[in-house]
């Protein structure tokens, strides 16, 4: 026996190979072919486990191929009523469900509803209704996840409609309300009254932020592109502006058919000359540039500076990759919140549900929490002032402030007759980004999901200057309370977060090797 499993010692070794690759029929073929191995209980257990995996993999596949072909039928369906949207729905869950995403796409139906959907899309395009075209390509996208045959125009269209949102809601929200009449669904509820408006967008924004951006782009970005790609993207964003309709309530030059063409034409003139351009832009290029482009729009559609800006800088940015940003002035506060950490406030997360101001939660041992303010309540007034019309962003800086000064909230609660009252005092509230299994009812994490066989659990929801320190603290606990063989490390939704946390967290689980480079 023992010369046996000598024998077999080195076809074992090689399970957990097996098992990395995916190989489960493999590794259970190994562990039954000598009925010595179940002799060891934890054997058995596994051994029982990889043998309900493969029953379920069989059942699964059965329940794919009946959900593949009641997907497609509900794409005919869908198509004959006219209801494009829904019909690429039911072709995306077609393709997530085969076995072949490439062959769902030369399936004649979904082939029907390609070729259809695409051209009303183009129709929409021409028509100037860019949220109809946008939810279209979208679905496109979608369906064509792996070769992105659709990602520049679903780009393009999701441009104008910022645009329209931003510069002219009033006729976003009319295209929402055609759009919903013709699906035959309830009039959505128009924007809130006290959204942030255009001219709080680009309230301090100024033509240096534009040069500095293009500056770090072409030195800086990993493409290496130099200008002429990033003023490409600024000119793109020009014509953006131009093709938009409905932006001359805001903007009067657009309203000019004379003076649009113009701005147009010098412009198609000046991305000619880019085009055609031997040799990379130098920084002083590029800035004469954009100031040809700030004086075209004074002589013909005549747009705020700050607004020629903000939409350069952002079609600039757009020519990068998906992951570049520029940080506004306005935008600045909530950003370094997020990857600092920590921010002055009550310590409240808040939600808009149903035009009300919702406290999702109380975060633990902070202002909030200690007066008694409850997930579920409702904050109708902030200084004595009504929220009823008031957008997210607005309600965080209003009860966000400087270290020790004082914010009153009138609160609803259910089953309480009258409005109650809690003047609180802002402090610093310390970002929880790492969190356990479930709270322990004496306060603190369980971090364990199974005690047992010492499987922890730990949840990273970003990367902030403290995430490695709270993993190292975690794991501690853990250690602490009994030791711990296997770490569960949820990532889910997290967006991200500073660079140099990551690395230190990613420090945590790797001996050797570059973590990062450029």
């Amino acid at each position: 026996m023992e010369a046996r499993a000598q024998e077999e010692a080195p076809a074992v070794a090689q399970l957990p190979l097996l098992a990395e690759r995916g190989r489960f029929d493999e590794v259970l073929a190994a562990l039954t072919v000598d009925e010595a191995y179940k002799s060891d209980a934890r054997v058995a257990s596994l051994i029982n486990d990889l043998q309900r995996y493969h029953e379920h993999e069989a059942d699964q596949c059965l329940q794919r191929q009946k959900a593949y072909a009641t997907a497609v039928e509900d794409v005919s369906k869908r198509l004959q009523e006219g209801k494009l949207d829904e019909a690429l729905i039911s072709a995306i869950e077609a393709s997530n469900v085969a076995t072949s995403p490439q062959a769902t796409l030369e399936d004649p139906t979904i082939v029907q509803l390609i070729n259809r959907a695409q051209a009303v899309a183009e129709e929409a395009e021409q028509s100037g209704d860019w949220l109809e075209a946008m939810n279209l390509y979208r679905g496109l996208d979608l369906l064509f996840d792996e070769n992105g045959t659709y990602r520049d125009r679903l780009n393009r269209a999701i441009r104008h409609v910022r645009v329209l949102r931003l510069y002219a809601p009033a006729e976003l929200d009319r295209m929402l309300a055609v759009r919903s009449e013709r699906l035959g669904k309830d009039q959505p509820a128009p924007a809130r009254p006290d959204e942030d408006s255009w001219q709080d967008t680009v309230r301090g924004v100024e033509l240096a932020m534009l040069r500095q951006v293009m500056a770090q782009a072409a030195r800086r970005h990993i493409d290496g592109g130099g200008y002429q790609p990033l003023l490409g993207g600024a000119l793109d964003a020009m014509a953006i502006l131009a093709e938009s309709r409905g932006l001359d309530q805001t903007f009067p030059g657009l309203g000019d058919p004379k003076k649009v063409s113009e701005f147009r034409r010098q412009l198609a003139s000046l991305r000619q000359q880019l085009d055609q351009r031997s040799g990379n832009l130098n920084f002083l290029e590029a800035a004469a540039l954009v100031d040809r482009i700030v004086a075209i729009s004074a002589q013909t559609v005549n747009l705020p500076e700050a607004v020629l800006t903000y939409e350069l800088t952002e079609g600039v940015v757009n020519s990068l990759d998906d992951f570049s940003a520029v940080i506004w002035p306005r935008e600045k506060e909530n950003f370094s919140r997020n990857t600092q950490g920590k921010f002055f406030g009550v310590g409240i997360q808040i939600s808009i549900r149903d035009d009300r101001l919702i406290v999702v939660s109380p975060l633990e041992d902070t202002p909030a929490h200690r007066a008694g303010i409850r997930a579920g309540d409702v904050i109708v007034s902030v200084d004595g002032r009504d929220t009823s019309t008031w957008a997210l962003d607005r309600a965080v800086r209003e009860i966000t402030g400087p270290e020790g000064t004082e914010v009153t909230l009138g609160v609803e609660r259910l089953g309480a007759s009258d409005t109650l009252q809690f003047k609180l005092k802002r402090a610093e509230i310390v970002i929880e980004s790492i969190r356990g299994w479930e709270r322990r009812p004496t306060g603190g994490w369980d971090y364990f999901i199974d005690r047992a066989n010492k499987i922890g659990y730990v949840r990273l929801s970003q990367f902030v200057p403290q995430s490695a320190a709270d993993l190292d603290r975690a794991i501690n606990q853990m250690e602490g309370e009994g030791g711990v063989e296997a770490l569960i490390l949820d990532l889910r939704f997290n967006p991200g977060g500073l660079l140099s946390s990551a690395v230190e967290v990613a420090d945590r689980f790797l001996s050797s090797g570059t973590i990062v480079s450029t």
